[in-house]
């Protein structure tokens, strides 16, 4: 079932509204060099909104990329994907990370990153610059290179280790025709239930964008039981297992459907909270722990350090910084029982039900309180498929379905633009 405390959270925020999109073009300096570039405000709501840009390089191939432009109205970037971006006054700065350096002729790279602005204009960059060079819109010979920049990416092709090729194996939303229906039921309801089902910004979609490709967990040890090394690193491998279960749908044929970026996406648990220190029976530093801070009657990993608490991605207050932080939030209680809650601040389940089922192929209720925090909903008082049990109907499953799987599909195919796919 889904956390009503949670859903709070959930669902506070306010209308979204659609931009618009312009077009700017790019001279690097090189033998030949030009590009565009498109600008794409893809929704915004009151104080926020998600840009997406998209950069094609019309000259000779480049290794290692700035773009640069500026805000006439006030904008500010607050979180970045695909690109590392920064912000002096109204200048902006973003350059590639470690696996988009390299841009061929012809070629493009994309990014995307969230924003806030004054809520009364919201203006595109009037326009750009790529690696010190004026857009112009075409290819330009130039007599020599005048600046250079060294590359900051291994190779020019390289992609992150678990990133399938950029080309998704299919675009069309093509379920099986006896859950078109279901489907299109399913995601009224969704709009139904979600007031903000748009606007919101902690899906776990969102995490793992903003984590490149990975995701950080936090275990909330709500139980007077010891924990040794070797239970440590079996809990972690457990929840990587069933994490992986639900990244698997997002995949065909070795390649993201729809355009999703990431085959495998690992999960690390870098921290521990507990009660008492000497519960955990290890002395390596492998996890930062976090001792007798109690809030909803159970330790509590460090606010600082946790997404949910810092939807910015500043983690300034973490040590350790960016490192250190935990997207999510793994409460393991003891005398919880058959249930569970799930949502944007991570999954709770019963400890005995889970540290019995380590070994288990399906974890069926963490499978399901995980289908929560990527935003799929309950359906206690709605069953578009009768016929049929899923993941997500609480009891009806033990594994992830066909059903849950285009339920996922659907929610991706309507959150992508925000990521610029």
């Amino acid at each position: 079932m889904i956390d009503r405390r949670l859903r709070v959270v959930l669902l506070t925020a306010t209308a979204v509204a659609v931009g618009t999109a312009t077009t700017a073009t790019t001279v690097a300096r090189a033998a030949t060099a030009g590009c565009a570039v498109t600008y794409t405000v893809g929704s915004q709501w009151s104080g926020g909104f998600t840009g997406n840009v998209v950069v094609t390089n019309l000259g000779d191939p480049v290794n290692g990329w700035t773009l640069r432009w500026s805000y006439t109205a006030g904008q500010t970037v607050t979180q970045a994907w695909n690109a590392t971006v920064t912000q002096n006054g109204s200048a902006v700065t973003a350059t590639n990370v470690s696996w988009n350096g390299g841009i061929a002729t012809n070629g493009t790279v994309s990014f995307g990153f969230n924003g806030s602005w004054n809520g009364t204009t919201n203006p595109a960059p009037a326009s750009f610059t790529l690696n010190g060079a004026t857009c112009t819109g075409s290819a330009t010979p130039t007599p020599a290179p005048t600046t250079t920049r060294p590359p900051t990416s291994p190779s020019p092709t390289a992609q992150p280790p678990t990133s399938p090729s950029p080309t998704a194996s299919a675009d069309a939303w093509n379920p099986p025709a006896k859950y078109v229906d279901p489907l299109a039921r399913t995601w009224k309801h969704q709009e139904d239930t979600y007031a903000n089902l748009y606007g919101f910004r902690n899906y776990l979609f969102d995490q793992v964008m903003a984590a490149r490709g990975s995701i950080n967990y936090c275990v909330r040890w709500e139980s007077t039981a010891t924990v040794s090394a070797a239970l440590r690193d079996q809990i972690q491998a457990a929840v990587q297992r069933q994490f992986q279960k639900w990244v698997d749908q997002l995949n065909e044929n070795g390649r993201g459907w729809n355009g999703w970026p990431y085959q495998r996406v690992p999960v690390k648990v870098v921290g521990w909270a507990v009660r008492d220190r000497n519960q955990l029976q290890w002395s390596d530093s492998s996890v930062d722990i976090y001792v007798n801070d109690i809030r909803e009657g159970a330790p509590q990993c460090g606010a600082p350090c946790g997404r949910f608490f810092h939807q910015d991605g500043n983690y300034a207050g973490c040590p350790g910084g960016f490192d250190h932080h935990y997207d999510m939030s793994l409460w393991l209680t003891q005398g919880m029982g058959i249930g569970g809650a799930g949502g944007d601040w991570g999954q709770r389940i019963d400890k005995d039900y889970f540290v019995n089922a380590l070994g288990a192929d399906n974890i069926h209720i963490l499978l399901h309180e995980m289908g929560h925090s990527w935003g799929l909903n309950d359906f206690y008082d709605f069953d578009p498929l009768p016929s049929e049990g899923f993941v997500m109907k609480a009891g009806s499953a033990t594994q992830i379905t066909e059903f849950d799987k285009w339920m996922l599909r659907d929610f991706w195919r309507h959150l992508k633009n925000r990521y610029g796919y």
